[in-house]
């Protein structure tokens, strides 16, 4: 009962498990917090597209589309425009890579006293990029855009025809 404590080797990756698990856990909420933000995006994006060619929609339903048609017409709008967002995300992420070699190159040559200080697993860090990764966060953007692409599409697909019309 006295005044030490006495900490295992299994104890100090117990604690080092739970930390990285914080980390995942916390990187996992702001990832699908960027989601919401651009499926909403994506969503306000299609609605003002709808609003801005009704009259279009009401003639294309007068000559006979089916509302399955727009609908079709929509969605594939939304799955282009989430499409083009993903593109340019994946090419985000493979700037990655040089972006962290420059940051550790201007550390080292602009920072020498910080630099001698940071561990050398900061030194060594290379970012890898796993195959898989890219085509996960292509079909995730896709994914949202088609979710959050439905309401509007749907909305177009619901509109009177001769109300569609009349709007100017």
């Amino acid at each position: 009962y006295g005044d030490f404590c006495i900490t295992g080797p299994k104890e100090l990756l117990r604690q080092a498990y739970m930390v990285r698990m914080g980390f995942n856990v916390l990187l996992i909420l702001i990832a699908g917090i960027s989601l919401l933000v651009g499926g909403i995006g994506i969503m306000n994006i299609m609605l003002a597209v709808v609003t801005e060619r009704t009259r279009e929609i009401g003639i294309r339903r007068a000559l006979g589309a089916k509302r399955r048609d727009i609908l079709q017409q929509f969605l594939a709008e939304t799955v282009v425009l989430s499409a083009i967002g993903g593109v340019v995300g994946v090419g985000a992420g493979f700037l990655c890579r040089p972006v962290t070699a420059a940051l550790l190159w201007a550390g080292n040559r602009w920072l020498p006293d910080v630099w001698a200080t940071l561990p050398p697993t900061v030194h060594n860090l290379h970012p890898i990029i796993a195959p898989w990764s890219i085509v996960a966060a292509f079909g995730i953007s896709v994914a949202v855009g088609v979710l959050f692409g439905l309401y509007p599409a749907r909305r177009a697909a619901m509109m009177d025809p001769i109300e569609a019309l009349r709007h100017d």
